[in-house]
């Protein structure tokens, strides 16, 4: 009789052995879950309430509370809702071209400057480099008044923005 190698003897006497055993107890199918609705979609928050402004003490008249608060939040944060470019003209320094000016800030709806304004002056000083923007919004703490030089289709034009004290 032919001698049959160990592995395969040892794999033969398992598959023999599986396929005599008797079969064991296997426990009958759980049932099915139940199936569960899903629950109520939450209602949709509400709208907030449109924004307002409180800049103003009266109608073209700025709160000069409310324009401090602004300078101390830092002229960067203001400029964030600002988009413009600046203006060479003979290959100088021009002025800021107003692309956007805090679009849906309902503060500046009124506010006389529009997508193709170019900005001179405000209180009658360059706003060219960093340190003069910089200086021109610290000397309003004290100002009567924003007073912003500007040119529209070419023409120059001005507003007065009067500042109040409360």
């Amino acid at each position: 009789m032919p001698r049959l190698h160990p592995v395969l003897a040892i794999t033969a006497l398992l598959l023999l052995s599986c396929a005599t055993a008797p079969p064991e107890k296997v426990a009958p199918p759980a049932p099915a879950p139940e199936p569960v609705a899903a629950p109520a979609a939450a209602p949709a928050p509400p709208a907030p309430p449109p924004r307002t402004c409180d800049m103003f003490a009266r109608p073209g008249v700025l709160r000069r509370a409310a324009l401090v608060r602004t300078i101390d939040a830092g002229l960067p944060l203001w400029l964030q809702g600002v988009e413009g470019d600046r203006v060479l003209a003979n290959h100088r320094f021009q002025g800021w071209l107003v692309k956007s000016l805090h679009p849906g800030d309902p503060c500046y709806q009124d506010v006389d400057l529009r997508s193709g304004d170019v900005v001179l002056r405000v209180n009658g000083k360059s706003i060219e480099k960093p340190d003069q923007a910089f200086d021109v919004v610290q000397s309003l703490r004290t100002a009567p008044a924003i007073v912003v030089d500007y040119l529209r289709d070419g023409k120059p034009r001005q507003f007065t923005l009067p500042i109040a004290d409360e």
